[in-house]
């Protein structure tokens, strides 16, 4: 296998960090503590590329729900994170030609920020429908998270068209909270529950919104940045890399090898057989998101251990000792009182 599946390297923009930070103090939360109770080290936001990992922004995250005692902190970040926020990526949506343009810029090159989603435009009549499906499991998160995503989108939206977006309408997967009336307050708009993914909908019209910054040059700069980074996101194989995505993407389901071939519309004996050619079995690449995914549960999560094995597809908590003993030469609950 040309690469492993790595949780900790450093793709979320630093500013998402900073900009969490700073809510968390406007809540009376000093930076050193959220760092301390977090075990991250203050030293990631001087990192030189930028950018931290999605693990050490899990724990900030986590911590911050807990210290701030606020609930709806997602939506409150996402309202923070503004186009600006999203670094070279936000200043091609600046620089894009119109709405539509932008969007389209967004779907190519959102990996670059890190985000543990897949995004998807969808065109339905006369709106255009953004969905969000987990790559990653969120777990504990994925409520926060999923508000953060929306807010954000919905924010920047706002912004770039110059005024309130009308008729817009928004889902989340997760069961509605006890603080419903925010996020109408929020989006000015009643908002659905229980959907199937995250999605922000919005009349089709919009695409046609010319930018004001619009600037073609700084958008060939811009992309090339993009492309470079993007590059150095997806490392390895792109059928290993479309494996894992699919896996990932059903956590405490995972597809075996003639359902995962289906469903990358290939053969089982085609896809054995190509994965061989790379020097790794379906087998190897489920242990490896399964390892990465229960370092990152242990490490940044409170989860009990039957949770953790029932996530991960395990029958039970002991065949997942079993593994992960073998992954790593430790139990989890060793390896967690450690970290």
């Amino acid at each position: 296998m040309k690469a492993p599946l790595n949780f900790t390297a450093e793709l979320v923009p630093v500013t998402y960090a900073v900009a969490l930070l700073e809510l968390a103090e406007a809540f009376g939360v000093p930076r050193p503590v959220l760092f301390a109770e977090a075990r991250v080290r203050a030293g990631v936001l001087d990192s030189p590329h930028g950018r931290l990992s999605l693990l050490e922004f899990n724990q900030l995250a986590s911590c911050a729900l807990k210290l701030c005692n606020e609930p709806a902190l997602g939506l409150l970040l996402g309202q923070r994170l503004n186009v600006s926020s999203h670094g070279i990526l936000g200043y091609a949506v600046l620089s894009s030609a119109n709405l539509g343009a932008a969007l389209q810029f967004l779907l190519k090159y959102y990996r670059v920020l890190g985000l543990a989603y897949e995004l998807e435009l969808v065109e339905l009549g006369d709106c255009v429908e953004l969905r969000a499906r987990e790559s990653l499991p969120l777990g504990p998160l994925s409520r926060f998270a999923g508000e953060t995503l929306l807010a954000s989108l919905h924010s920047s939206a706002c912004f770039l068209i110059g005024e309130p977006l009308q008729r817009v309408e928004v889902g989340f997967v997760h069961a509605a909270p006890g603080y419903v009336q925010r996020y109408t307050e929020v989006f000015a708009t009643s908002v659905a529950f229980d959907q199937p993914y995250q999605r922000l909908s919005l009349p089709v019209a919009y695409l046609a919104r010319p930018m004001a910054l619009a600037n073609p040059a700084t958008l060939q700069m811009c992309e090339q940045q993009c492309e470079a980074l993007l590059t150095a996101v997806d490392v390895g194989d792109a059928l290993v890399t479309r494996v894992r995505r699919l896996l990932l993407a059903r956590p405490g389901k995972f597809p075996g090898l003639e359902d995962a071939a289906r469903a990358l519309h290939t053969s089982a004996r085609s896809l054995r057989r190509h994965l061989a050619g790379m020097g790794v079995s379906y087998q190897q690449v489920l242990d490896e998101v399964r390892k990465g995914l229960a370092l990152q549960y242990l490490t940044g999560s409170h989860l009990p251990l039957y949770e953790i094995a029932e996530l991960l597809g395990f029958s039970d908590a002991s065949n997942f000792r079993r593994a992960f003993k073998k992954w790593t030469g430790k139990l989890p609950r060793d390896y967690r009182i450690e970290e």
